[in-house]
Order: C-alpha cells, then sequence, then structure tokens
C-alpha cells in the first residue's frame, strides 16, 4: 500500500536481522521472536509508574522500542517481538496453558514479578468489544483461568455468529441488520463476519435481462477511498450497539488462483481435457449447451470464492472462540443478497430439533427436485458448523460423480449433468449424518434479491430466487416481485424514444413496478396531451 513506507523486501531483512542478532538458528529464531512474544499495536500502553522498579523497566523498554524502529524499521509491529526477546523477561507459568495462546499474555522477570501485559486481540478498537477486557476490581488475568479448573461460572447468554460472504455490489445490509441481527442481539450476543468483493465478476445469469444491470444497494455509502475505509466504518458504526465485529474484510478480489487445492485440481482437469475450461466439472457439473456450459464455468467460480471467503472468515471466528474460551451455539451462513422481509425469531428456531436448519422451499415455482436442499440461508449448530465453515475444503473431499450417479438417468442428460450447489449440499448432509430440519419460509422471511438499476436512475428491488413452504409460509412478500416476473425488455428500451411501445413502458413502470422518472412523466404527458 502507498501508506506504507516498508516493502516486504526490508520487512523479510528485519526479521532475518533479528534472527542473526539473537545468535540462534533461523528456526528457533523466528519462535522465539515470532511466537513466544507476539505481534502487537503500540497505540495504545498504559504504563505503571507507581514503582522504582517498573520506572526502570518502563524507561528501558521504550528506549529500545525506539531505538529499534529508529535504526532498523518505522513498523513498530515487528519491532516490538525483538524487545520483547531480549528483555529477559519470560511468559507465565501459570499461563502456558493449551488452547489459551491466542488469550492474556503476562511476562515475568526472573524474579517472577509481572512485568508486562499484552492483552488479546479482541481488546482491540478495531473489534468494537471492549467491554470484554473489562474484569471486576481486583481480578487478575489468571482468575479466569482458575475459574475454568473447578470454580463455578455464571452462566452465559447463548452466542451466534453471523458469517456473510459475496459482493458488495450484491450486498443487503439494512435488513439483516434490523430484522435479524437486532432481533437476535435482544436475547443473545452476535459477532458478524464479512467478507466483500468490490471487483465484477461475471453472474451465472449474465445476459438476462436485469443481471447486466445491477446495482449495489443505494442506502449502502459509496466508496470515497482506495481502501474502502469509509465503507468499512460505516458498517462498524452501523453494528456496533447490536453486535461485535469478529471480522470485517471487503477487498477487490478473492484469489483462489494460488489455492493449492484448486490449483491442482485445475492442473490435472487441464491434462485431462485440454481444450476445455478447468472449471467446468468442479463442482458442478451442467455440459448440455455451449451457453450453459460458459454459465457453469462463471458459477463454479463464484461458488468456490464464496467458500473460500467463508472459510477464512470461519478460522477468524474459531481463532475468537479459542482467544475467548467459548463456543458459538448458533451459526448462521448467509448469501450476500439475503434481504430480510420480516423480524427473524430466534426463540422458535432454538426449540426445534435437528443440527442445521434450511427452508424447506416445498411450495417453490418450479418445485425443488427430491434430490435438492436449499442453500439459500444455512443455520447452524456448533456441533455440525465446522462441516459448512469449511465447506470450500469439504467440496474437495467429496464423491462429486458419486452425486451425480446417484441422480436419475433423466435428469443427468446422459452424463451431461452432474449435482448442483443444492444436491451437493444434500449429498454432503446425508454423507456426513447431519440431522436437517427443514422450516417454514415464515420462519425465515428473507428472499434473496437484487437491486436493479433502471434507465432513468431509480431502483427496482426483486426476488431473483424465491422461496415459499406450504407450512408457516411468508404470508406476504410486500410488493416486492420476482425478477423473472418482469418484463426487462420493455424497461430498458431507449429513453427517447416515445413510440407506442414507449408509452406503453411509461405505464408499465408505473402501474406494475411502482416506479417512473417525473421528468419522463411530463414529456410523455404534454406529447399525448
Amino acid at each position: 500500500r502507498p501508506t506504507v513506507s516498508d516493502s516486504l523486501y526490508v520487512l523479510r531483512s528485519q526479521c532475518k536481522r533479528s534472527e542473526i542478532r539473537l545468535n540462534v538458528t533461523a528456526q528457533a529464531g523466528r519462535s522465539e521472536v515470532f511466537d513466544k512474544a507476539p505481534l502487537v499495536d503500540t497505540a495504545f500502553i498504559v504504563y505503571d509508574m507507581r514503582t522504582e522498579e517498573c520506572k526502570q523497566f518502563n524507561g528501558n523498554l521504550g528506549c529500545s522500542l525506539l531505538d529499534e524502529i529508529h535504526c532498523y524499521s518505522d513498523r513498530d509491529q515487528v519491532s516490538f517481538p525483538l524487545v520483547l526477546a531480549n528483555s529477559g523477561l519470560r511468559l507465565s507459568p501459570t499461563l502456558r496453558k493449551p488452547g489459551h495462546e491466542l488469550r492474556d499474555r503476562v511476562y515475568i522477570n526472573e524474579n517472577d514479578v509481572p512485568t508486562l501485559h499484552i492483552s488479546k486481540r479482541s481488546c482491540h478498537w478495531y473489534y468494537n468489544s471492549f467491554d470484554r477486557c473489562v474484569s471486576p476490581e481486583g481480578e487478575e488475568v489468571g482468575d479466569s483461568i482458575d475459574n475454568e479448573n473447578g470454580a463455578e461460572e455464571k452462566k452465559e447468554v447463548p452466542r451466534v455468529a453471523v458469517i456473510v460472504a459475496g459482493t458488495f455490489q450484491r450486498f443487503m445490509f439494512k435488513s439483516t441488520l434490523n430484522r435479524l441481527i437486532k432481533r437476535i442481539a435482544k436475547t443473545m450476543d452476535v459477532d458478524y463476519y464479512v467478507s466483500l468483493t468490490t471487483a465484477e465478476a461475471k453472474s451465472y445469469r449474465s445476459g438476462s435481462g436485469y443481471a447486466d444491470h445491477l446495482q449495489t444497494d443505494p442506502s449502502l455509502p459509496r466508496r470515497k477511498f482506495d481502501d474502502n475505509i469509509n465503507i468499512e466504518e460505516y458498517l462498524r458504526q452501523s453494528m456496533c450497539k447490536n453486535a461485535r465485529i469478529g471480522a470485517l474484510q471487503i477487498q477487490e478480489s478473492i484469489d483462489i488462483d494460488s489455492e493449492p487445492k484448486l490449483k491442482a485440481r485445475r492442473e490435472k482437469a487441464l491434462a485431462d481435457n485440454p481444450n476445455e475450461d478447468p472449471d467446468l466439472m468442479f463442482p458442478v457439473i451442467d455440459n448440455r449447451s455451449t451457453d450453459i456450459a460458459r454459465r457453469t464455468a462463471n458459477g463454479n467460480r463464484n461458488l468456490l470464492r464464496m467458500h473460500f471467503a467463508i472459510q477464512n472468515l470461519w478460522k477468524s471466528a474459531l481463532k475468537w472462540e479459542a482467544e475467548e474460551g467459548f463456543k458459538y451455539d448458533y451459526v448462521f451462513f448467509l448469501r450476500d443478497d439475503t434481504f430480510w422481509l420480516e423480524k427473524f425469531n430466534i426463540l422458535k428456531m432454538t426449540k426445534k430439533k435437528g443440527d442445521i436448519f434450511v427452508p424447506s422451499c416445498d411450495a417453490r415455482n418450479p418445485p425443488m427436485d427430491p434430490n435438492e436442499l436449499c442453500d439459500h440461508i444455512l443455520i447452524s449448530r456448533r456441533n455440525s458448523a465446522d462441516l459448512f465453515g469449511n465447506y470450500y475444503s469439504t467440496l474437495f473431499q467429496i464423491d462429486i460423480r458419486g452425486c451425480m450417479d446417484h441422480l436419475p438417468k433423466k435428469l443427468t442428460s446422459d452424463g451431461k449433468r452432474g449435482c448442483n450447489s443444492e444436491m451437493l449440499l444434500k449429498w454432503v448432509t446425508e454423507e456426513q449424518s447431519i440431522s436437517v430440519t427443514k422450516v417454514g419460509q415464515g420462519e425465515v422471511p428473507m428472499q434473496r434479491s437484487a437491486n436493479v438499476k433502471l434507465p432513468d436512475g431509480t431502483n427496482v428491488r426483486c426476488f431473483h430466487k424465491f422461496c415459499q413452504s406450504k407450512a408457516a409460509s411468508l404470508w406476504s412478500t410486500y410488493g416486492f416481485k420476482r425478477c423473472q416476473a418482469i418484463h426487462w425488455n420493455l424497461l430498458f428500451e431507449d429513453p427517447e424514444d416515445f413510440s407506442f411501445r414507449s408509452v406503453l413502458r411509461f405505464f408499465y413502470m408505473k402501474t406494475i413496478i411502482g416506479t417512473w422518472n417525473l421528468t419522463y412523466e411530463r414529456r410523455i404527458t404534454q406529447k399525448y396531451r
């Protein structure tokens, strides 16, 4: 980044010099500096100056850190571990416990006196969760560990992780905040994990009447800076009173091309079929026509990017669990285009049995195949969440062809079509003996939606994936329509055309879609007055 002065080469050189200056082997040096002495953010330091011993240590620490930065690097996060490694301090033996590597670290001197306290990462302002770091007056860091070894603790409220991955262009935020997270936060603690990309990606339905006219949700702020900082701050500020930010990643794209498992799989695919798109047959197979094959390859890449992003978010969630010493009770896996129409009631869900909860979607038109399981949203209890948090890796382990062979011959079109994403989900849950509970759409009142920009600049939101159930159905769509039911050819014709068909378009926009451009209305009215 242009705002960071040190290059990767300089940082590597600094680390190499650290190994030499510690006079240890390279491997031991890395372990000594970067394992035992963690990277820190020195923007917030509290000095205890009440004793001469503390004053002396604080003075030496400050001088050593400034000297290290001045002589070798201006990246204080990298400089600090070497200073700590050379300080003579060691990690307190009472904190050397398996599973506590990510929690508070207290270092003691040669007289076993606690001298330096490095707080856990979730205390950083970045996570909007400073309340995690405030302990009762007089309580020491080791007290919480002692409690885990036998002392009775106060029962905590249930914990929920909400995980969202996809593109910023399709991202629906406000309904998730107002109708999902705020509702859950009334009775449970919520952590929010989100990964979004800003680069344009070819959608599976690219070339359809509306897919090439998608736009970012008008309620979200526009991107002002290359690093998307204004968008990040908006999401943090919007979320802070209701949920903690577990991870927030907004980047141009998700790099799956260098991921080892996919790279190896693509190399084998090209070796077997040199003239074929290496992503055509994984994980979804559909080669019924040239156009379908092209769309399937694009769809596979999008699917893999999404699950790879989810897997990285899940790693962050696991670190947070390890750091805080808890386990989530429920994990929500959402698509980026999830639009909530009504408030979600999690207490109804908790009374149901099952490992995971998905929409039944049994009143969909066209109907779901018996081999499919709706993947629009997946709510998992913690005991089964690892499977879906690591679903990217799971896809490389399952028998894709076995799923295809399980389908009726008529459906596979003589081997040209395999399992789609919803068939793969059902195949995985059955192979892993996951107990699936199908719920009514009224119990998960959401639809996968799209924001479409019309020629006059107005926005139309429609359902590009629609689910309905026979029992506990969603009683209203609140005026929103299915994208496939809208006559987009009428809406995207030449706005300067005042033919009869154009007048028809005007009335269609006004009476069916519910939106129109006032200037255009005046011009039409004047022409045909």
